[in-house]
């Protein structure tokens, strides 16, 4: 029961995160009226793109150098998963949401190694479910002409504040 809630913060966040980029990204929402198989390509893409909770703190547990950078033990770190998600080194075009980049897309959305979120498995099903059901039911989803587009903010945790969308009734 504790994953329930402790989960809905971020995988609302990271709902709105995937419905923004399906909404401003041309012909994806189609793509994928049409092929429900790319549902989990656009999800693990969304999750390497945007993270709605990118920052991670962590103590050094010994002396180390990172890029020419000492980093005695015990000093605490504060890392943003972004910046890695998004490594140009790693992704070819890495501040841009693809979901035809070559799968598996590797992320570290949900942290790595022993601090892994205990809740992963739950939000990738929560938007599966979701993500289809929202766009089955809403016929034409489109943004509203007439508002503002989507910006997507927050530090600590990150989403549109609000979404504006109209379609076919």
């Amino acid at each position: 029961l504790l994953l329930m809630p402790a989960g809905a913060e971020t995988t609302s966040r990271e709902m709105g995160i995937a419905l923004t980029a399906l909404l401003t990204n041309e012909g994806w929402i189609d793509r994928l009226m049409a092929d429900w198989s790319l549902l989990d390509q656009v999800i693990e893409e969304t999750l390497r793109w945007e993270s709605s909770a990118p920052l991670a703190t962590r103590e050094a547990t010994e002396d180390i150098e990172v890029d020419g950078c000492p980093i005695p033990a015990g000093t605490r770190l504060m890392m943003t998963m972004t910046s890695a998600n998004r490594d140009e080194q790693v992704y070819a075009d890495g501040d841009r949401w693809n979901p035809d980049r070559e799968q598996p897309v590797p992320h570290m959305a949900f942290g790595w190694g022993r601090h892994l979120c205990l809740g992963m498995h739950l939000a990738r099903l929560e938007m599966r479910v979701a993500l289809r059901a929202i766009l089955e039911r809403l016929g034409g989803l489109r943004l509203d002409p007439d508002a503002d587009p989507p910006l997507i903010r927050g530090v600590a945790f990150r989403g549109p504040d609000e979404l504006h969308v109209v379609w076919d009734v």
